[in-house]
């Protein structure tokens, strides 16, 4: 009697033990499917959409790795059965809308990273934002890494932004300001109010100096804005000469290297702290005629919040940024980190992707490498073409040789 009521109970255990593993074995099989419906919504809603010309939908899963892309032509909806997972999607595309009652083409784009796509059947919407497209200077390539020494030492002050006139007119770089972003690109949070779509929150802000007809930036041609515009061969020969650099960024109240020889970028915001490893988003921007950088400052300043989550604990945040209105941008980089990535910090319609150097946080095989835009071609006269098509991920080759170095 009691062996057998031991065996029942085995067998029901094993049963119910079964049924569990079973059930969850199911909810998490790569088999499982998800039908999605996914609107895409061009904003602000005023804008008199008349026609979604092409747009193409990418989607990743974080997982797996799985990919696959959608065409939709005239149509702004999108009906997919996906494997349930979580994934980074981009959408890319031209929309044709009333512009002052005159019918105008425009490039649209739009992002959303870790999308849960899980159930049977869900619905999702994504933004759509016009791409700005630029006729100044851009950021060609960023050198953020900083090297090593012979002895293995970081070595760092050797930085660099190159800029360069991708247009076939002569460009005056007098009065550019070069931004580095508030928010960093491992890090997303919930920041109020959520103004990307309109704005680039600036975290520090320097600008170059001139009347407006000081630096002319010929095509084709470049501009450097070095750290400290010193030989740095002198203290470490694995590093960089850029005592012939265009501009430096000096800080007046540290203990900064001063080239008398090279003029300083003007600090209108905040110190600048290039990070090693990237983070952090840059940007070109010019202001309007008759703005001063005090203007600026004083009327954009604003306050963000967001709940920092720590341990199981939420801790109330702020921070101070100025917002720099899209429409002034002419160029962005997004830099991270290839395995703590976890957002784009700008509107996509001025960035639509991100580049890197470093595989992962603390890589030390990041030193002496920079992102470079890529070049699709040669003027009449050998200058270079470069590749903007305000999405970083594709613009931009990672983790190269600084050309400064060659």
């Amino acid at each position: 009697m009691l062996k057998h009521l031991f065996r029942t109970l085995l067998l029901l255990c094993a049963a119910i033990s079964f049924a569990a593993c079973s059930s969850d074995s199911d909810a998490n099989s790569p088999e499982a499917q998800t039908s999605l419906k996914l609107e895409l919504k061009v904003v602000p809603e005023d804008i008199q959409v008349k026609e979604y010309k092409n747009l193409t939908i990418s989607f990743k899963e974080l997982n797996t790795g799985f990919t696959t892309t959608q065409e939709l032509k005239n149509s702004n909806t999108l009906k997919i059965t996906l494997p349930s997972g979580t994934y980074n999607v981009t959408v890319e595309g031209s929309i044709a809308y009333n512009d002052n009652s005159v019918l105008t083409e425009a490039k649209v784009g739009g992002v959303q990273t870790g999308m849960v796509v899980n159930g049977n059947e869900i619905s999702k919407t994504i933004n759509l934002a016009m791409k700005a497209g630029s006729g100044d200077l851009i950021l060609e390539e960023v050198f953020f890494t900083g090297t090593k020494t012979p002895q293995g030492a970081m070595y760092f002050g050797d930085q660099y932004f190159k800029i360069t006139n991708n247009t076939d007119q002569t460009l005056y770089a007098d009065g550019m300001l070069l931004i580095q972003s508030s928010f960093m690109t491992n890090e997303k949070q919930d920041y109020s109010p959520n103004i990307i779509g309109t704005t680039f929150s600036a975290g520090a802000i320097i600008k170059i100096p001139g009347t407006g007809t000081t630096y002319p930036v010929l095509p084709g041609e470049s501009i450097v804005i070095a750290e400290d515009a010193i030989n740095h061969k002198e203290f470490n020969p694995a590093s960089v000469n850029l005592s012939q650099a265009n501009f430096q960024i000096f800080k007046e109240d540290s203990d900064d290297i001063d080239n008398p020889a090279v003029p300083k970028m003007v600090n209108v915001f905040e110190k600048m702290v290039i990070h090693t490893q990237g983070y952090y988003a840059y940007a070109l921007a010019r202001m309007p005629k008759g703005m001063s950088q005090e203007a600026m400052v004083a009327q954009n300043t604003y306050t963000y919040t967001y709940n920092l989550t720590f341990g199981g604990d939420v801790y109330p945040m702020d921070g101070i940024a100025v917002k720099i209105p899209n429409e002034w941008i002419t160029d962005v980089v997004n830099l991270s980190v290839q395995d703590s990535f976890q957002w784009v910090v700008t509107s996509p319609a001025l960035d639509m992707g991100w580049t890197s150097v470093s595989a992962f946080d603390g890589d030390k095989n990041r030193f002496g490498k920079a992102v470079r835009r890529k070049v699709i071609g040669k003027t009449m006269d050998g200058k270079n073409i470069l590749k903007d098509t305000n999405n970083s991920t594709v613009d931009f080759e990672h983790g190269v040789k600084p050309s400064l170095f060659n």
